[in-house]
């Protein structure tokens, strides 16, 4: 069933390839003169570019894996956008025809259309790079309604860094000045901070920058989906924790007495071998006078830390979309896809992530640290 989606969903994506084409073909054959071999070839090589990486990445040298690694994965993003524009055009042609009341400059000038199209969608790709890659420190002040020995924790958290062949070692070492400006009493990671291969993230040693973190209480770490695909999630911990961090996979620490900190299995798991703990069988052996405080990838089935009473929960994944329209689908699958949420004494952050995940562009987001203020009751 799988195996046909997929298959479905890759006819889709060709016939609006092939729209898009056609509608750019169309409209730029009357100023200019077009081979249409060669142009058709344009489109077929940039529509398939990301996938051959995908598909070839242990076949490819490792310098055109990159190039169509990165030039596929921004075609995606413009194919989104092409897509939405050549649909809102040919809605108002059509209307337009109907009413009369289309210019026949406009007519006449169909390329000027294609020009500004494709000019506009390069001004997104070109925002939406900044977006991607210079990050923000996003700040939320939390307040948890229980004792604790601690007036205030500052806790700084990072998530979706997805390491590997695109995002290297200077993007890490970018994260950790950033979090040591911040003064954190503790840094917590909410995973995929790798993205699927361990092998690049090994080769370049770009773990090691987590070693130069500093916090009062230390750096904890929970994995995300994409550290299971490659069914190495036991080699990506051990890698981690060589590095100066504490990986939670299902237990949980109290730091100073004063509050319970709590590490789940991503919800990937079990398809994977692992077994994910109900978080009330969790919590079994925890202080529940302590605050809670959990890290769990994905925020899905928020009732779950809700009964269990959770303080607050600190997620990633989501990615906000990473860039309009993906992120209107994002909002209808969570309940918090992006921000904070509270609930009367449940309190959940979302991060949109600090790296990116196929094309590196993000429209309606910015990449982003997480600095927190968690101020205990007295």
């Amino acid at each position: 069933m799988r195996n046909i989606v997929y298959i479905l969903m890759l006819v889709i994506y060709g016939l609006l390839n092939y729209y898009i084409g056609l509608r750019g073909l169309n409209s730029v054959k009357t100023k200019f003169s077009i081979n249409k071999a060669v142009y058709w070839g344009i489109i077929f090589v940039f529509a398939v570019m990301y996938f051959v990486s995908m598909l070839g990445k242990n076949y490819l040298p490792n310098s055109l894996y990159l190039v169509f690694n990165v030039i596929g994965g921004y075609w995606l993003a413009a194919f989104v956008y092409f897509v939405s524009f050549v649909v809102i055009i040919d809605i108002f042609r059509f209307l337009g025809r109907k009413l009369n009341i289309v210019p026949d400059a406009l007519k006449n000038n169909t390329w000027l259309v294609a020009v500004s199209v494709v000019t506009v969608v390069a001004v997104i790709l070109a925002i939406g790079s900044y977006n991607a890659i210079v990050p923000k420190v996003v700040h939320y002040d939390v307040n948890i309604n229980k004792k604790s020995d601690l007036k205030k924790l500052k806790c700084v958290m990072i998530s979706d860094v997805h390491l590997g062949e695109t995002i290297g070692r200077d993007r890490l070492h970018t994260a950790v000045q950033i979090i040591n400006g911040l003064n954190a009493d503790i840094v917590v990671i909410a995973g995929d901070l790798i993205d699927n291969d361990i092998e690049p993230v090994e080769k370049a040693n770009m773990l090691e920058e987590l070693k130069g973190i500093r916090s009062q209480y230390g750096v904890y770490a929970v994995l995300g989906n994409h550290e299971y695909y490659r069914k190495k999630a036991q080699e990506i911990q051990k890698l981690i924790e060589d590095n100066g961090v504490t990986v939670l996979r299902d237990n949980f620490t109290v730091i100073d007495n004063s509050f319970c900190l709590v590490g789940r299995e991503d919800s990937v798991a079990a398809s994977y071998g692992y077994k994910r703990k109900e978080l009330k069988d969790l919590l079994k052996m925890a202080d529940r006078n302590l605050p809670l405080i959990v890290l769990d990838h994905q925020p899905k089935n928020l009732d779950e830390p809700r009964k269990a009473g959770v303080d607050l929960q600190l997620s990633g994944h989501t990615h906000a979309g990473q860039f309009f329209p993906i992120s209107l689908f994002t909002k209808m699958l969570y309940e918090e896809d992006h921000g904070y949420l509270k609930d009367g004494n449940f309190n959940l952050i979302v991060s949109c992530g600090y790296g990116t995940w196929g094309p590196a562009v993000r429209i309606g987001s910015q990449s982003e640290i997480v600095d927190i203020d968690i101020n205990f009751a007295q």
